[in-house]
């Protein structure tokens, strides 16, 4: 039968089968995925890598498999996981409901929770995760494990808890819950230079070598971010000639050697970098908005009453610590809420947004309102829900958040938005897209605290 679907000519399928055929292909991949950690669960069992002469069942999955070794760690640790620990989602996989990339997200997402979490709280965070895997891909399910994490690191005896992922030290591999940077543009495998063999340039001395510039910014699972990425001689000696003398070492007062690394230092230098071109307003305005750090965070967590995690505009939680060293040098914007986390009106009459009502539309929006697109808020523009040449005011209530791309796909293709009960927008598309015309909302642009109060 598997055979015979291989050969089957899929342009003579019609829309909805075509659809419905890639659904079933998916959730038989994920079913199989679950016998085949039941079988790398055997092998372990048999003690087969002894047999072998392999130093660890992971080393005996890689070279039967050909695969890196930590993703051969992460299959035999998921395998074991899923038979104990995390028998929900070994359920789920089996029934063909999650892929196994979200399985995997979900385990290194338990694995990062705080020490201290009782065996309820994880099951609660288990089935929470599993629910959102219906709605979001791995790396927004990764997102909100570490929102959890920060939720629940105030039970933790030693903060932060341990590093999920025992091969990474931070350098050299993907974070294996597909969590790239917003634009999909993942990292090569492999070790240092193997971004060669993925980029479209020439050979050596062939074209512009800034066409193989490449970087890439990836959310890992415990909470920090890795960046990678390749340069050509140009951009690489004038990043460090910028960073050269922010790195030096800077002993103390006394002559105590400075003790952190050179990897730390060039660290720090980036960072000191960043943090003097935004000082110095040296980065071009970003919808109406000059661009800083900015922090969103609810009064509760904010006076230390408890409440959601605070987090960047790009998603990612804070700790309280982290917030209280920013708070001491801030400049506070406040944005009353209702109870559904959304802004009251602070309407202009103008036809462009004013840099106060679009934080405004940032706190509702959280991004592009699309169905299914994740860019972040700077990506975004703001657009008229009923166009201002036909009299639609420039308030919260006429405006959402619309990435260049839909944008366009919304004014060209007949979409149509309106604001729901809860003044949250929603999308109808065009009856030659959903016949039944069916609102539809972007799970992407709602807040994550929404999503964990109702977990």
């Amino acid at each position: 039968m598997v055979g015979q679907a291989v050969h089957m000519p899929g342009w003579g399928l019609s829309d909805p089968e075509l659809d419905g055929a890639v659904l079933d292909c998916s959730a038989l991949l994920a079913r199989l995925a679950a016998v085949r950690l039941g079988l790398v669960r055997e092998m372990h069992g048999r003690g087969s890598a002894l047999r072998e002469g392999a130093t660890s069942t992971a080393a005996l999955v890689r070279a039967r498999l050909r695969i890196r070794p930590v993703d051969a760690q992460r299959l035999v640790d998921l395998a074991l996981a899923v038979d104990d620990d995390l028998a929900a989602t070994g359920a789920a996989l089996i029934a063909g409901t999650i892929s196994v990339e979200q399985a995997q997200t979900i385990h290194l997402a338990l694995r990062s929770l705080p020490r201290g979490v009782d065996v309820a709280t994880r099951r609660s965070a288990e089935q929470f995760l599993l629910t959102s895997a219906a709605r979001f891909d791995p790396a927004e399910l990764a997102r909100l494990g570490r929102h959890l994490r920060e939720r629940l690191t105030d039970v933790d005896t030693s903060p932060g808890g341990d590093n999920p992922d025992p091969e990474d030290n931070g350098a050299g591999n993907n974070d294996g819950a597909g969590n790239a940077d917003a634009d999909s543009d993942s990292p090569p495998d492999g070790g240092e230079g193997a971004g060669r063999s993925a980029t479209s340039g020439a050979a050596d001395g062939d074209g512009d070598p800034a066409d193989r510039r490449r970087l890439w910014i990836t959310d890992l699972s415990d909470g920090m971010t890795r960046i990678s990425g390749e340069l050509d001689a140009e951009a690489a000696a004038l990043l460090r000639t910028a960073l050269d003398s922010l790195a030096a070492p800077m002993p103390a007062i006394d002559g105590t050697p400075d003790p952190r690394s050179p990897a730390r230092r060039r660290a720090d230098a980036l960072v000191d970098f960043v943090h003097r071109a935004l000082d110095a307003s040296a980065v071009p305005i970003s919808g109406g908005v000059r661009p800083h750090l900015t922090v969103t965070i609810s009064w509760t967590t904010l006076v230390g009453r408890g409440g959601p995690a605070a987090s960047t505009s790009w998603g990612q939680p804070l700790s309280r610590a982290t917030v209280r060293r920013l708070a001491c040098d801030a400049a506070v914007s406040r944005i009353i809420l209702d109870p559904a986390s959304v802004p009251l009106d602070v309407g202009r009459t103008q036809r462009t947004v004013p840099g106060d009502l679009r934080r405004a539309l940032v706190a509702r929006d959280q991004g592009c309102v699309f169905p299914g697109c994740s860019r972040p808020p700077s990506w975004c523009q703001a657009h008229h829900i009923i166009s201002w040449i036909d009299e639609g005011p420039t308030c919260l209530d006429n405006l959402v958040l619309l990435c260049p791309w839909h944008h366009r796909h919304v004014h060209h293709h007949h979409w149509t938005i309106r604001l729901g009960a809860d003044r949250r927008p929603e999308l109808i598309p065009p009856p030659w897209v959903d016949h039944t015309q069916t609102p539809r909302r972007n799970p992407y642009s709602q807040p994550v605290d929404i999503l964990l109060n109702s977990a």
